[in-house]
């Protein structure tokens, strides 16, 4: 079902629901007004019935005449053909005992239709003032019109609802599709830009929500396009990086195979044995990690991870043995501390975290500074950080920090072997743990960098 056709019965059920609630209300309350009226007057003419016999048989009394039942019909009767042509009909009962009208034996046909007629019929009865009070006036009026009336209402109720629902459905349908026009330009717009047309546009001249969406929509493809177009050159500089990380590999392989030459081929003095050898060993360390973390970033992204509780002590003595030493070796301090007993993620890959932000703070902190590794709670999350009171970097720098094989300084992480590729990695292992990742830097300032994990134990 098409988003017209919902809003389409939608609103029409709403309406007509809307429409017939309110109605059969209104009618409802037209019949309780009517009838409420009807019983007003009805009350207000048996109690001048009552008061006009009332004061009928006091006059007879103050004559001397006796009340005898006959008296008591003719003096009934006389008001009852009175007002019997008025629709009106009256009893008198004394003591329960029927006196006007006088019986008469019927069929039982004839019984059903007064049965019939009963239903629509408006009855009250109250006793006469005293001396009279055994005597009892019941007072009948026929409002059988007043239910025709309620019936005609309900029957040109239904006649209007059989005329107004298909009318309504077709001005509707009429209405809705105008209205959701737009809708079927968007959507064509957005199945050719998904064909590869991103230079594609919405041409739609409104004012209303679906014009603004059609100018938001239109910012959108721009954008789309020039991310498209940005990642076609980002594309191009992957390539160049792959070049240069090539051009790398093969620079210090060619300098470590001439260092073996010398070194198997040649007689040198133990001097230069040593810085051939200590050189040929930088480099293959360097050209280890390298290799190292490339194999970490491709195994994460086709292996799933498993978290598990990981104790935060633990982590840290693994990650303070794996770099105390070359903390140390640099002049610096290594700081750790926790205020957190665990949290939920894969402890070899923490650790590795942390190593990797630990080698990133080494090279840009200058002896005697401190670096600090921290644990604690914020916002029902659990945060490791790392701080450095180094050189810090800046606005692009930190931007681009995460790109695999982006260098902020080239000379000083080729100095360290680095090869660009840490804080990559650090990335994908938050994403791993479907954690994210916040670096904050300025230069000069150093650079605290946080991990959220999901929550604390």
């Amino acid at each position: 079902m098409r988003f017209w056709h919902k809003i389409l019965l939608a609103v029409l059920v709403l309406f007509i629901g809307a429409l017939d609630v309110s109605v059969v209300m209104v009618m409802k309350k037209s019949w309780q007004l009517n009838m409420a009226s009807e019983s007003k007057r009805a009350a207000s003419e048996q109690l001048l019935i009552t008061n006009n016999i009332y004061e009928n048989l006091d006059s007879i009394r103050a004559r001397g005449v006796s009340l005898t039942p006959a008296l008591l019909v003719s003096v009934a009767k006389s008001y009852g053909e009175h007002y019997l042509k008025q629709g009106i009909e009256l009893e008198l009962r004394d003591n329960g005992l029927l006196l006007y009208p006088v019986e008469n034996g019927g069929s039982s046909g004839q019984e059903e239709v007064h049965a019939a007629q009963e239903e629509h019929i408006m009855t009250l009865a109250m006793p006469l003032p005293a001396p009279y009070q055994h005597l009892e006036l019941a007072y009948k009026r026929d409002i059988s019109g007043l239910y025709a009336q309620q019936e005609e209402l309900i029957r040109f109720f239904v006649m209007i609802n059989w005329i107004v629902g298909p009318l309504l459905m077709v001005l509707l349908y009429l209405l809705i599709r105008h209205l959701t026009k737009p809708l079927k330009l968007l959507s064509e717009t957005t199945k050719t830009i998904a064909e590869g047309n991103y230079s594609n546009r919405v041409e739609l001249n409104s004012r209303d929500e679906f014009g603004e969406l059609a100018v938001n929509f239109n910012k959108m493809a721009a954008v789309i396009e020039q991310r498209i177009s940005d990642l076609a050159g980002m594309a191009e500089d992957k390539q160049r990086m792959v070049d240069n990380l090539a051009h790398e590999l093969r620079t210090p392989l060619t300098s470590m195979q001439g260092f073996a030459e010398l070194l198997t081929t040649a007689n040198i003095d133990q001097e230069d044995q040593v810085k051939a050898g200590r050189y040929i060993l930088s480099e293959t360390v360097r050209l280890k990690n390298l290799a190292f973390k490339l194999l970490d970033l491709s195994v994460l992204r086709h292996q799933p991870l498993v978290l598990a509780k990981v104790d935060v002590a633990s982590l840290f003595d693994t990650v303070a043995q794996t770099e105390q030493q070359r903390v140390i070796d640099n002049g610096l301090l290594l700081e750790m501390n926790s205020s957190i007993p665990a949290v939920w993620g894969d402890a070899d890959l923490l650790a590795a975290l942390l190593v990797n932000l630990i080698e990133n703070a080494i090279p840009v902190s200058r002896p005697g500074q401190t670096i600090r590794v921290l644990a604690y709670p914020q916002d029902g999350e659990g945060v490791l950080e790392v701080q450095d009171s180094g050189s810090g970097m800046t606005e692009e720098q930190s931007r681009r920090a995460f790109e695999p094989f982006y260098r902020a300084d080239p000379s000083r992480s080729r100095a360290y072997g680095h090869a660009g590729l840490g804080l990559s990695l650090c990335r994908q292992i938050a994403e791993a743990h479907q954690a994210r990742i916040e670096l904050l830097s300025a230069p000069g300032e150093g650079t605290r960098i946080r991990l959220f994990l999901s929550s604390t134990v």
